[in-house]
């Protein structure tokens, strides 16, 4: 894992700053992925602002997102989430006056439906499941991972959701088979 003064120059007046927020998220059990992302945005954000924190306003914050507005809308918004939660950590621990996120809009990420499987992936599963070897202590394993797999498939629901299911959320009527 890089330090920040690896991605940042020690000498950055925000270098100091920007390593007490990231051992802060360390401290408070923070995804080790979000540090990672964290301390490259804000790497690439200092760039923007070469003036103590103190004197951090909105010019540097909207240069930043002008700099990455060609990037996926979720990139966008978590590298504006990455400088948003410093700013908050600087105002909270008093090393800034002012939040300048205050004053930047929020990124809105078009929701998007998952992708289904294709016809070909449930069917290679379906033949995994059915052509297991047979023996006769794993019949009833092929039979229940069927039904678990084609539950999955016909109704939409997660795994999690299927495997929480007991036989009797099933409404098994003839033309009117429901959960």
């Amino acid at each position: 894992m890089q330090s920040v003064t690896e991605q940042l120059d020690r000498t950055h007046p925000l270098a100091r700053h920007v390593g007490d927020f990231l051992t802060d998220l360390s401290n408070a059990n923070a995804s080790h992925h979000t540090i990672c992302a964290y301390r490259g945005d804000l790497a690439q954000f200092a760039t923007h602002h070469d003036d103590e924190i103190g004197e951090l306003t909105a010019k540097p914050v909207r240069a930043y997102l002008s700099e990455v507005a060609g990037l996926a809308p979720s990139t966008r918004k978590r590298k504006r989430a990455a400088v948003a939660s410093f700013c908050k950590w600087a105002v909270r621990h008093e090393r800034l006056a002012v939040n300048p996120m205050d004053r930047i809009d929020t990124i809105k990420v078009p929701k998007s439906l998952p992708r289904p499987a294709t016809a070909k992936d449930v069917q290679t599963v379906f033949g995994t499941i059915c052509t297991r070897r047979p023996r006769k202590d794993v019949a009833l394993d092929r039979l229940r991972d069927r039904v678990l797999f084609e539950t999955v498939c016909v109704c939409g629901a997660r795994a999690a959701e299927v495997c929480g299911l007991y036989v009797e959320d099933f409404a098994l009527r003839l033309d009117d088979e429901h959960v």
